[in-house]
């Protein structure tokens, strides 16, 4: 037995994605300002460009000029504006701060009055006020709507509809002219308020339609950063007993692990008289002990692309090339083993955990591995006569006083790796093994 997936204990993880959110809200506003500064920019570029080499005949030009004093510095300024923004919140992003929600609702209102400030301070450039209403300047306003989706929030959304609807709605009313004798479908625009009504509600209307974007744009960034929370906790709890990319492996594949044949190696590894030691020592000793011999053990083991398939309480269980595969799961195994007995060693040396001896074999064949059980209890399971074998040739530690035993066919697959205390012991009997099985000592 090796993995356990409990369908049933599939609990809801609470993650606490607060700063994550956060900071995916400081990146939003970050680039809905950029966009915003982008957009002024271009806008200055244009105006020049048109106001330079596209001159109305029929327009004064001094009315021109008048015009454009008024509408270069506003592009100017808000371009500077909005880029001083892009910069405050990159550098919050930096820092991780948490944007207040009165920052976004002070600047959705600054913004929102500041392009209706330019209205009424272009208005008295026309012959009728009131057309500066009917201007391209007056689409700015959808700029901005459209643009607070990314500020991931409903009411601020809102709050720029309503605010745009409020204020072009009264610039508009202040604006009109009395009925004249003018007649034609041209004094409808100027004297009556029925249009401007409409449009001031269309801006309230895009503003709760990009709330309704928003929010959903809000809920979709919380889930994908629950699920990555919760991905991360998991693959933070098994990667205590595996690596972290057999762990994601897991996850992804949800536990279900078809059956397959693969090349693995197994290592047994058994900690010498344990079982006096466990006799003479109170129950949280014993765990602190193996929490200490244990945290070695795995630290190599992923080191080396290898599961701790068991832990055992007096050793535990290894493969490698499953179910991820390696390239040379025997030398894998042989290079982690050899690592476990000078890392115990070292350990000792240094008092971090009491005097250990180990016992460890290995051995390298098919295997079959996958997934047994129901829907609900899944069993990632590692099977054949690789893994018997492998128990066999640990046991026969004991009788040569060796610490690491291997079979010849993890000889035959080593490359260029050869380990120094190699020695061979020769034919040797294994117990429930109708042949004998030529082993190695390594340690």
């Amino acid at each position: 037995m090796t993995f356990i997936y409990h369908q049933r204990d599939k609990a809801k993880i609470s993650p606490y994605f607060n700063l994550t959110f956060s900071q995916e809200n400081l990146r939003r506003e970050k680039q809905r300002a950029g966009l915003l500064a982008g957009v002024f920019f271009v806008g200055l570029i244009l105006t020049l460009f048109f106001y330079l080499t596209l001159p109305l005949a029929s327009y004064p030009q001094q009315a021109k000029t008048e015009i454009m004093q008024v509408v270069l510095p506003f592009l100017a300024f808000m371009s500077l504006y909005e880029l001083n923004m892009w910069n405050m919140f990159r550098v919050w992003g930096q820092k991780e701060f948490t944007i207040p929600q009165s920052v976004k609702y002070l600047n959705a209102t600054f913004e929102i009055s500041a392009l209706t400030l330019l209205l009424y301070l272009l208005s008295d450039k026309f012959d009728h006020p009131i057309l500066v209403m009917l201007s391209p300047l007056a689409t700015l306003y959808y700029f901005f709507i459209i643009l607070s989706t990314l500020r991931l929030n409903f009411w601020i959304s809102f709050y720029t509809g309503l605010i745009a609807c409020i204020e072009f709605l009264l610039l508009s009313f202040y604006l009109l002219e009395e009925p004249s004798m003018l007649a034609g479908s041209f004094s409808l625009y100027l004297t009556t308020s029925f249009a401007y009504i409409v449009k001031s509600l269309i801006f309230l209307l895009c503003g709760i339609c990009a709330g309704y974007v928003s929010r959903q744009i809000q809920i979709s960034i919380q889930s994908s950063i629950e699920r990555s929370e919760t991905q991360n906790q998991l693959i933070t709890f098994f990667g205590q007993q595996v690596s972290p990319e057999i762990a994601d492996l897991i996850i992804k594949e949800k536990g279900m692990l078809k059956s397959q044949h693969m090349k693995v190696s197994v290592l047994f590894l058994d900690i010498r008289n344990f079982t006096k030691y466990a006799d003479k020592h109170t129950a949280d000793e014993v765990v602190a002990y193996q929490n200490a011999f244990f945290s070695i053990i795995v630290e190599i083991v992923n080191r080396h692309g290898g599961i701790v398939n068991q832990f055992l309480g007096d050793g535990c269980m290894i493969t490698f090339g499953a179910p991820l595969p390696l390239s040379n799961p025997a030398e894998n195994a042989v290079k982690a083993g050899l690592e476990i007995i000078a890392e115990i060693r070292k350990a000792v040396q240094e008092d971090r955990i009491i005097p250990t001896s180990v016992g460890i074999g290995v051995h390298v064949g098919d295997a079959v591995i996958g997934n047994i059980g129901t829907e609900t209890r899944q069993q990632f399971s590692i099977t054949g006569n690789v893994v018997i074998l492998a128990a066999r040739i640990e046991q026969l530690n004991k009788e040569y006083g060796t610490n690491m035993l291997v079979s010849q066919d993890v000889i035959n697959d080593l490359s260029d790796f050869h380990p120094a205390l190699t020695e061979q012991l020769g034919v040797v009997d294994v117990r429930g093994m109708e042949a004998g099985v030529e082993l190695y000592k390594l340690s």
